[in-house]
C-alpha cells in the first residue's frame, strides 16, 4: 500500500470502478461520484437500554470516531455516511451540529514570539498555525537565542524516518531551566524535579502544539521579570515535546491546504501513518475521520493495552496496533519518560509515597476536561487518586475545566499516555482537552482561538510545574495569592497575600473538601531543600481563605532584586506549594 496517496479515497475508488468494469459487474460508462464530500458534523447519539459506558465501549471498539459527551449522550464525529451507520448499529441518534465553525481564518494572526527572536518569521497554515518544520525550527531557534535557560534534544525518530532516513521526522524535546548549559541531563537522579508537557500526539489536535510554543515562550521572557517563572526556573526542569506525531501532523497540513476541511479530508488524521497493518486500505468510503491507516498513540502504550476504549479495527480511529508500545512514537518517549523520571510506585499498595516527585501533562483537544489514571472503566480509583484528584481540581480552579477520572466525566480508555506514565513510574500525570464543543471548537479551530485557550491555561500549567517537587503533597496544602513585598520604614519590608485552601474547580467528580488554613511562612534566600530559615506570618481571620500578613528585617540581603517565597498550611499539616514575589533593592 502506498503511503499517504492524495487524494487517496478517490485514486482508489478509480481502481476499485475500473476492476468492477473489468469484471462485468457494473456498466462500462460508470464515473466515479464527483459530487462535494459531506460535512463533518458532531453526531450525537444514545442508545435505549444502554448505559454511557457500555455504548462508548461498543461504539469505539467498532471503529466510530468517539470525540465527547455532552450529559448522558456520546458525540460521535462523522458525516452522512456516519449516521446511517450508527442507527443500523442501533444507537439513537438525538442532534447533529457542524463540526467546524462557519468562519474559517483566512488572515493571519500575530504569533508571539520570545523578544530574542523578534521579527524571526515561521511557515505556517491555516490562518497562522505553524507547520511541523515551523515548529521545529522554533525549537532549534528559541535554544540557540537562549542558551542559559533552553537546551534541545533529540529522543527519536518518527515511524516514517525509521522507514526512510530521508523522509518522516525526527522527535525533539526542549528543556528549559536556569542554568540549562548545565543542566537538562535525561538522567532519572536529577537535582531539580521536572515537569513534562507534551502536545500533538493525536494529529489533527492543532491548538495543543500552538500552546506549547506559549509555554516556552512564556517561560524565556518571564525569567528575570516575572517572579513565579524565575523561581520555578531556578528549582524546576521544564521538558516540552512540542509534537509527538509529526508525521500524522504533516498530513493533516497536506489535508487542510490541499482539500480543506470536508469529510474526505485527510484534515481528520488522528493516528500516526504506519500503514502497515491495513491489510484491507483504510481511507475510501465515509468520514476520514473515522477510517483511515495508522496507530492510535494514545492506545498504544503498555498499560491496560486493548482494553477498554480502544479498537482492534486497523482503519478505526482507536485502533490500537499489533501490540503494546509498538510505535516508535511511543516506545520512543517510553524511554524518555525513564530517562527522566525515577520509578516511584514503591509502596506496599502500589502507590507512590507522598514525597515523589514529577508532573506530566499531555495537551488533547477538545472538551474543557482536567483527566487522570486510571482511564479505564472497569479499574477504580488509582491508588494515589487523593493526591492525583486534589491537583487535578487545583489546576482546574484555574482554567475551570471538569476535572475527574475519564470513566467519571467523559468515558473509558486504555493504553493512554498518562495512564502508563503514572503505573511504571508514578509520576503524577495528566490530560487536558482544551477547548469545548462551542466555545473555540473542534479540532480545528480559528488560529486567533489561541490567544483564549492559552489565557484559560496558563497559570494553570504554572501551578502545575510549581507543585512537581511533590505533587501528592503540595496539591493537598493552600494555594497562596495575591503576594506583595513592599519596603517599609528602615531596614524592613512587609508581606502581604491571601492563602485558599478552597482554590479548587468546581465542576467535576470527587471535588475535595476545604480545610481552615492555619499558617504560614516566607523564605528570604534559601528555600527549606537550600538550608532556608522560616519566617513565620500572621494569619489574619479563619476559614478555608485568610489573608496573611509579617514584617521581617532586610539587613545583608544586598542590594539585588530578591525572592520572596511563602507557603501557608491546613489544619490536617498540609503545606501548599511556594508563591513567589520580588522585594526590591531599596
Amino acid at each position: 500500500m502506498a503511503r499517504h496517496p492524495r487524494p487517496f479515497h478517490l485514486a482508489l475508488a478509480v481502481a476499485v470502478a475500473s476492476a468492477l468494469m473489468s469484471a462485468g459487474l457494473v456498466p462500462a460508462t460508470a464515473e466515479p461520484n464527483p459530487a462535494e464530500p459531506d460535512p463533518v458534523e458532531l453526531v450525537r447519539v444514545s442508545a435505549v437500554g444502554e448505559d454511557r459506558q457500555a455504548l462508548a465501549e461498543r461504539l469505539s471498539g467498532a471503529g466510530y470516531d468517539l470525540v465527547g459527551r455532552e450529559g448522558d449522550h456520546l458525540v460521535v464525529l462523522g458525516d452522512q455516511a456516519t449516521v446511517d451507520e450508527l442507527a443500523a448499529d442501533g444507537a439513537r441518534v438525538v442532534g447533529r451540529e457542524p463540526a467546524v465553525s462557519s468562519v474559517v481564518p483566512m488572515a493571519e494572526t500575530a504569533t508571539p514570539l520570545p523578544a530574542r527572536l523578534a521579527g524571526e518569521e515561521y511557515p505556517t497554515f491555516y490562518g497562522g498555525y505553524r507547520t511541523v518544520e515551523g515548529h521545529y525550527q522554533f525549537a532549534e531557534d528559541v535554544a540557540e537565542a537562549y542558551p542559559e535557560l533552553v537546551r534541545h534534544l533529540t529522543y527519536g525518530e518518527s515511524w516514517e524516518r525509521e522507514r526512510d532516513a530521508g523522509a518522516g521526522h525526527e522527535l525533539p524535546v526542549l528543556c528549559v531551566t536556569a542554568d540549562a548549559e548545565s543542566g537538562c541531563v535525561p538522567e532519572p537522579d536529577s537535582e531539580k524535579p521536572r515537569f513534562l508537557l507534551m502536545a500533538q500526539i493525536h494529529a489533527r489536535e492543532v491548538t495543543t502544539s500552538e500552546i506549547a510554543w506559549r509555554f516556552v515562550t512564556s517561560l524565556v521572557d518571564g525569567y528575570g521579570r516575572d517572579p513565579e517563572i524565575t523561581s520555578v526556573l531556578e528549582g524546576t526542569e521544564i521538558w516540552v515535546v512540542p509534537n509527538a506525531n509529526p508525521d500524522g501532523t504533516a498530513l493533516v497540513e497536506r489535508g487542510i491546504e490541499e482539500q480543506g476541511l470536508g469529510s474526505t479530508s485527510p484534515a481528520w488524521q488522528r493516528k500516526n501513518t504506519n500503514d502497515t497493518d491495513s491489510t484491507v486500505p483504510c481511507g475510501t468510503g465515509g468520514s476520514w475521520s473515522g477510517n483511515h491507516a495508522g496507530i492510535d498513540l494514545n492506545r498504544n502504550w503498555d498499560t491496560r493495552w486493548a482494553e477498554s476504549g480502544s479498537s482492534s479495527n486497523p482503519c478505526g480511529q482507536t485502533y490500537h496496533g499489533s501490540g503494546p508500545n509498538s510505535e516508535p512514537e511511543t516506545h520512543q518517549l517510553a524511554d524518555l519518560f525513564d530517562r527522566l523520571f525515577p520509578a516511584q510506585r514503591t509502596e506496599p499498595d502500589g502507590s507512590a509515597p507522598p514525597d515523589a516527585r514529577g508532573v506530566l501533562i499531555t495537551l488533547h483537544t477538545y472538551g474543557d476536561y482536567v483527566l487522570f489514571p486510571w482511564g479505564n472503566a472497569v479499574d477504580g480509583p488509582a491508588p494515589n487518586d487523593q493526591g492525583l484528584r486534589s491537583l487535578g481540581f487545583r489546576m482546574s480552579h484555574y482554567n475551570g475545566y471538569e476535572t475527574g477520572r475519564p470513566p467519571e466525566v467523559l468515558y473509558g480508555v486504555s493504553g493512554a499516555t498518562d495512564d502508563y506514565s503514572y503505573d511504571r513510574l508514578g509520576v503524577a500525570s495528566f490530560t487536558y482537552e482544551l477547548g469545548s464543543a462551542r466555545t473555540c471548537n473542534g479540532f480545528h479551530p480559528a488560529y486567533a482561538c489561541q490567544d483564549q485557550l492559552w489565557g484559560e491555561n496558563a497559570d494553570a500549567l504554572l501551578y502545575a510545574a510549581k507543585s512537581a517537587r511533590a505533587p501528592y503533597a503540595l496539591a493537598l496544602g493552600p494555594t497562596v495569592s495575591d503576594l506583595s513585598v513592599v519596603r517599609a520604614n528602615g531596614p524592613w519590608a512587609s508581606v502581604f497575600g491571601t492563602a485558599d485552601d478552597d482554590a479548587y474547580g468546581t465542576n467535576g467528580v470527587g471535588r475535595p473538601a476545604a480545610q481552615d488554613v492555619v499558617a504560614a511562612e516566607a523564605y528570604v534566600g534559601g528555600l527549606p531543600w537550600e538550608g532556608g530559615t522560616p519566617l513565620p506570618l500572621r494569619v489574619v481571620g479563619s476559614g478555608p481563605t485568610v489573608e496573611l500578613a509579617g514584617t521581617f528585617a532586610t539587613t545583608g540581603l544586598g542590594a539585588d532584586r530578591q525572592l520572596v517565597h511563602v507557603r501557608a498550611r491546613d489544619a490536617e499539616g498540609n503545606w501548599g506549594p511556594f508563591t513567589a514575589a520580588w522585594l526590591d533593592p531599596a
